[in-house]
């Protein structure tokens, strides 16, 4: 699975709705993926005048912390038999997997991952 569809699946499952894959313009920035809305924590949609850009979850830890509270107790369980099963294969201890391998546990924790020989 791609850099930019592991985002954007995960950007969806945190709400964001309307992402649009847009030319990079701007040097020094990552990617050209933005959103034009987000919704509020009431469930209303909220309209962004100007672009915002989707996190980027496979390189910031911090984004990742993020998606990870919107798993509840189950999903939570599961998304940490994920990670520790990554940590596993990669040859490393869990609190030092990287922002790609949360954002990998995440996507298969909500059945969302596709295997590279699948697409």
């Amino acid at each position: 699975m791609d850099g930019e569809r592991q985002r954007i699946k995960i950007a969806e499952a945190c709400g964001w709705v309307d992402i649009r894959a847009e030319v990079d313009w701007l040097p020094g920035e990552l990617t050209g993926i933005f959103t034009w809305q987000h919704p509020t924590k009431e469930g209303e949609t909220k309209y962004y005048i100007n672009r915002k850009p989707v996190p980027n979850y496979l390189y910031d830890l911090n984004a990742m912390h993020r998606a990870e509270k919107i798993l509840k107790l189950g999903l939570r369980n599961r998304y940490d038999a994920e990670l520790s099963l990554i940590a596993e294969r990669d040859y490393c201890f869990i609190w030092e997997t990287s922002a790609a391998q949360r954002a990998e546990a995440f996507l298969r924790t909500l059945d969302s991952w596709i295997e590279k020989n699948k697409i």
